[in-house]
């Protein structure tokens, strides 16, 4: 008896090298791919999470089987018992089932990848992991979501071949709307010149608004996937320097307060 339960141990030990040495090996094997097969570093990344999920779980499926096996279970009782537990974790796990057949289609149909900015049901942040079972974002403020697949439904992905950068601008209801307009046209030209992750020369599309305290001017261009954020910020900024410069004045909120005398 005792021999089994030493030949068990390391059964166990055997199984969990196994699974440290091949998640070597697939790092190692995707480290090769990623110049000459897989030339999508995010799609690399999604793949190789996968992969090891997989091959760790058989790892340990057959290291399982083995114990039971070395411990004296029959095969016939073995296979009934096989037969009882997986009809208990096909009524018990059927989420589980459910996550990890989305999982396959998610990679299959290429619908996002580690890296990218994408929003599910509600929630919006960066892949961190993708795995058969579940999804992992993170937030700009470090929140970290964990989304089964299986509840995957609609996927908004912000990192598909390029995204806008949107800027609204409001001037004041005294200021000459064509002047600003014709002033951003200029300064949007010499942006397209001096800053990067455009991939068009920003667009001064006119009015889009004529809101309580200014009239609102709204910019659209196109950028490279995860750039729409930095390009907004200096956007932004050097609209400010030239209103200031022009004389233009961008408004805030104001409120008229009449006071009446009895």
């Amino acid at each position: 008896m005792l021999w089994k339960i030493l030949f068990c141990l390391v059964i166990a030990g055997v199984c969990y090298g196994a699974s440290k040495l091949t998640k070597k090996i697939i790092n190692a094997v995707f480290a090769l791919s990623k110049n000459n097969v897989i030339k999508n570093e995010a799609k690399a990344k999604t793949l190789k999470a996968v992969t090891s999920s997989v091959v760790k779980f058989l790892i340990y499926l057959v290291g399982v089987l083995t114990i039971l096996t070395t411990m004296g279970i029959p095969e016939s009782s073995l296979a009934a018992v096989s037969g009882s537990i997986a009809v208990a974790i096909g009524l018990g796990a059927q989420n589980t089932v459910s996550d990890v057949i989305a999982g396959i289609f998610i990679l299959i149909e290429d619908q996002f990848h580690v890296g990218d900015i994408i929003t599910i049901n509600g929630c919006t942040g960066t892949v961190e992991t993708v795995t058969m079972r579940t999804t992992r974002l993170r937030d700009v403020d470090g929140t970290v979501y964990i989304i089964p697949n299986g509840n995957i439904s609609t996927v908004t992905n912000k990192c598909k071949e390029f995204i806008n950068a949107v800027v609204d601008v409001g001037i004041s209801y005294e200021d000459d709307v064509d002047k600003a307009i014709e002033v951003l046209k200029d300064e949007m030209k010499k942006a397209w010149e001096e800053v990067s992750g455009m991939i068009e020369e920003p667009n001064v599309l006119g009015i889009t608004g004529l809101d309580d305290s200014a009239v609102t001017i709204r910019i659209v261009t196109k950028c490279e996937t995860k750039e729409n954020y930095k390009v907004e910020r200096e956007l932004r900024l050097r609209i400010k320097k030239r209103f200031d410069a022009e004389g233009i004045t961008i408004p805030y909120p104001q409120r008229t307060v009449h006071i009446i005398n009895d």
